[in-house]
């Protein structure tokens, strides 16, 4: 069966993958670094690279001062977001990041209702709602007594309140949205991201020894820069016109189930059976936003 490399949909599975697999590479390099100072590693490549492809192609200009605090409140949901994914996973595994980063389109919804004055409608929200649902059942591990208990995992928290940050990034970018390019505005946030990391992490950075770090640490920041960052951009940008918003969104519900595979692919341990249901849960809410 020959593969259309340009449908949106074969394009959203890839980004998929590609988020998926961000879980897994993370995971690795929080061993290496300060969480603080891998974001920001992150996003000073990320603005390298991608102002190599914006600059040519688009009239960026200087922003004025009104204009630089719209991309400094952008980026600050950005950067709170990844620097939560590289803390979390010292705490956490792969899989229930994945889980919880299903809850993002949530929030999401609820923060478009109050910042655009969006409708929601009440069988979508209870869908938006049944999937978090399945995040929490995984990250108490399909235990009700750890519910009880609120027996929480430290990086479980940290990262659900990345997800509070990161759902607040698209309705926001919509809000501040004046007349540049899309790629315009996601250049200035990811200039504005450093420079906040570069102000936080100063003396964090100045300390680390990069040539003392192996090919493993750069193959794997090469992967969350260009891939996880750069990629998964242009794949929803691309996506965006083709396909409604629904169904763009209704992809990251499948993020739990590509963890998975990549876990049995690496020979690592597989979650125990009484997480099904919140992966269930995940796959459900895809499957409904793709048929509606």
């Amino acid at each position: 069966m020959k593969i259309n490399y340009s449908n949106p949909h074969f394009l959203m599975l890839l980004y998929t993958v590609l988020v998926s697999g961000s879980f897994h590479i993370g995971h690795v390099l929080v061993n290496y670094m300060d969480s603080t100072v891998l974001t920001f590693v992150r996003f000073l490549l990320g603005s390298v690279l991608f102002g190599v492809y914006v600059f040519p192609r688009y009239k960026v200009r200087l922003p004025s001062l009104s204009d630089l605090a719209r991309y400094f409140a952008i980026s600050a949901s950005m950067i709170f977001y990844f620097w939560a994914m590289f803390e979390a996973l010292r705490y956490t595994t792969p899989l229930n990041t994945a889980i919880t980063y299903t809850v993002v389109p949530l929030f999401s919804a609820v923060y478009g209702i109050f910042l655009l004055k969006e409708r929601v409608s009440f069988v979508k929200f209870a869908v938006l709602f049944a999937a978090m649902l399945g995040a929490v059942w995984v990250i108490i591990d399909g235990s009700l007594s750890r519910l009880a208990e609120l027996d929480f995992n430290k990086g479980d928290l940290i990262f659900l309140a990345g997800c509070l940050c990161i759902g607040l990034y698209s309705p926001l970018s919509k809000k501040l949205h004046k007349t540049e390019p899309m790629p315009v505005l996601t250049l200035w946030t990811m200039i504005t991201g450093t420079v906040w990391l570069l102000l936080i992490a100063n003396v964090k950075i100045l300390k680390i020894n990069f040539s003392a770090l192996d090919t493993a640490f750069f193959a794997g920041v090469a992967y969350i820069t260009v891939f996880a960052t750069i990629a998964t951009f242009f794949i929803v940008q691309y996506s965006s016109k083709k396909l409604p918003v629904s169904e763009v969104m209704s992809y990251i519900y499948l993020t739990p189930v590509f963890v998975i595979i990549i876990q049995a692919l690496i020979g690592k341990r597989l979650p125990h059976t009484a997480v099904i249901p919140g992966v269930a849960a995940s796959v459900v809410a895809t499957f409904y936003f793709l048929r509606s």
